[in-house]
């Protein structure tokens, strides 16, 4: 699976595709529901923030981290974990920072798991 721009994890490629049996449809059905689903979750992340509504912060960041931790985009990962632990933690300041980090980790990420497309 060739990748470019930000390198993904090469153990969390190998188990998707042990997942889908290495079948390289099945991975870019995934990436692709994945890609149609992932700009929803930053505009959940703003918001929820703009209304105090960490839930939606907290439930948006969870689906991003698991979605990273598929892909192996790690740093996309661990900020959107953050985010997750700090929204349900109550914490809105510094939510509003981690949301910033999400986007960017995301922008930084994405094209890397476009190119599992291929």
């Amino acid at each position: 699976m060739p990748t470019r721009g930000l390198a993904l994890d090469p153990h969390a490629l190998a188990a998707l595709a042990d997942l889908v049996g290495d079948d390289p449809e099945a991975i870019t059905e995934i990436v692709e529901a994945f890609l149609e689903d992932a700009p929803d979750r930053p505009t959940e992340i703003r918001t929820g923030l703009a209304g105090d509504d960490l839930e939606l912060v907290r439930r948006a960041a969870h689906t991003l981290k698991a979605n990273g931790l598929t892909f192996g985009a790690m740093e996309f990962a661990t900020a959107s974990a953050e985010l997750e632990r700090t929204a349900k933690l109550g914490e809105l300041g510094p939510a509003t920072t981690l949301a910033a980090e999400v986007e960017r980790t995301w922008v930084e990420a994405r094209p890397a798991i476009e190119a599992l497309r291929a």
